[in-house]
């Protein structure tokens, strides 16, 4: 018996998301679910209404857009071989873009990697693992970017 069937996973290249990818790789196959990869770009649109030039930071965001297009979907083929992954490129505020994704698929759990804390500025970012789970219907599985599953018990 599976436990979820439609499980939606949010990408973000930047934060090495390789345990994530780990994870979801093994729920998918436990469960024989349907997998939904999500990766959420910056809103390009408020980018363009902040500027004056608009035609030459229209052509930089979409050779942007390109390249991190490409850029995932090298990573998805090769990181998600064999599962026949719905890919969801997005724009936006992560929360609001997860949320429309997880009702338009009718998913049941959303994986995603925590956003790094460390660093001078790290704990003043906006945490969309965070966030998430107040706003979200479903089960949240969050994902630590310093995974460490060693661990000696102290009995």
């Amino acid at each position: 018996m599976s436990v979820f069937s439609n499980i939606v996973c949010c990408i973000s290249l930047s934060e090495n998301p390789d345990d994530v990818v780990q994870y979801v790789n093994d729920i998918v196959r436990q469960n024989d679910a349907k997998l939904i990869l999500v990766h959420v770009s910056a809103d390009n649109e408020a980018i363009l209404r902040h500027t004056g030039s608009r035609s030459g930071v229209e052509q930089l965001i979409e050779e942007s857009r390109k390249a991190n297009e490409d850029a995932f979907t090298k990573y998805v083929d090769k990181k998600f071989a064999g599962l026949n992954p719905t890919i969801v490129l997005t724009e936006g505020k992560v929360e609001d873009e997860l949320l429309k994704v997880i009702d338009q698929y009718c998913a049941d759990l959303i994986v995603i990697g925590s956003m790094s804390t460390k660093g001078l500025f790290g704990s003043l970012f906006n945490k969309p693992s965070e966030n998430i789970i107040g706003k979200t219907r479903i089960p949240v599985m969050v994902i630590p970017n310093d995974l460490s599953l060693e661990c000696t018990p102290d009995f």
